[in-house]
């Protein structure tokens, strides 16, 4: 049956990125609510498949790459329909769908469970799993808008004003969802980053993985954009083109728990 539940949610997913996309590129008033509620059934497969899909008892809540990996997968989903209702931005789906579909996609790769560790270890990671599920949850809306102010610009700037140009948002309104998430996410960022090293410290001792330096390298960078931002004027192409870079690093970072997870060394 997850099985099953895990296919229908995917296809779910992919059914709605294309509609999305088609939103996105022609004109048709008849499908606008179209994508959204495919999506919307996709968010209800996907939680009903968590749900069946809960950790072992005795295993720590979100241990698991697979299910942190599903859970920012749904949460991205959330996050976007809150995005869309607040500043009607439903096209800004052809953006940000995929990175959910891929995420969702990637936690049927496998399970791994951390072992069952002291009270106070178990909390420092439940702690520091979440913030950074919330951290990643809020920087792939603004890697959306991101892409969508970069294409927006330059579109602009070729003076092509029809077509896919009067469908996106105004490049103001994508700026704001930019900021607004960023300054959301890099919080959380910074308090999972902190909450990790000292788990890590007591877990592993000294050793030292690529992906701690890539989730290094994501921190800098949403830093530097948000220091910019309020010290030297930094916004639009410039500042989406950092948020860009950071959300990549930190989905390089994922590819590097997934990999340790699957028994790599990254």
């Amino acid at each position: 049956m997850k099985s099953g539940l895990f296919i229908a949610t995917a296809t779910l997913y992919g059914i709605a990125c294309i509609l999305y996309l088609t939103l996105l590129t022609r004109r048709s008033g008849s499908m606008r609510h179209l994508p959204g509620i495919v999506f919307v059934s996709a968010l209800g497969a996907h939680l009903a498949f968590l749900l069946l899909e809960g950790p072992p008892p005795g295993d720590i809540p979100l241990a698991d790459m697979s299910q942190i990996l599903s859970i920012s997968s749904l949460g991205i989903g959330i996050a976007f329909l809150v995005a869309s209702y607040r500043f009607d931005v439903t096209v800004l789906g052809a953006f940000v769908v995929p990175v959910a579909l891929m995420l969702f996609l990637a936690s049927g790769l496998g399970s791994s469970y951390a072992p069952v560790s002291p009270p106070v270890e178990n909390a420092v990671l439940t702690l520091h799993i979440g913030a950074n599920i919330l951290g990643l949850i809020a920087f792939a809306l603004a890697f959306g808008a991101g892409v969508a102010y970069v294409l927006q610009e330059a579109l602009l700037r070729r003076r092509q004003l029809s077509g896919v140009f009067q469908r996106l948002p105004s490049l103001d309104i994508l700026d704001t969802i930019g900021l607004r998430a960023v300054l959301t996410g890099f919080p959380l960022l910074t308090f999972g980053m902190v909450t990790g090293t000292f788990w890590l410290l007591r877990a592993d001792g000294s050793e030292f993985y690529i992906s701690q330096l890539l989730g290094l390298l994501a921190w800098v960078i949403f830093a530097a954009v948000i220091v910019l931002r309020v010290a030297a004027g930094w916004q639009g192409r410039k500042a989406a083109l950092g948020t860009i870079m950071g959300f990549v690093c930190t989905l390089l970072v994922l590819a590097g728990y997934v990999l340790r997870a699957a028994g790599g060394s990254a």
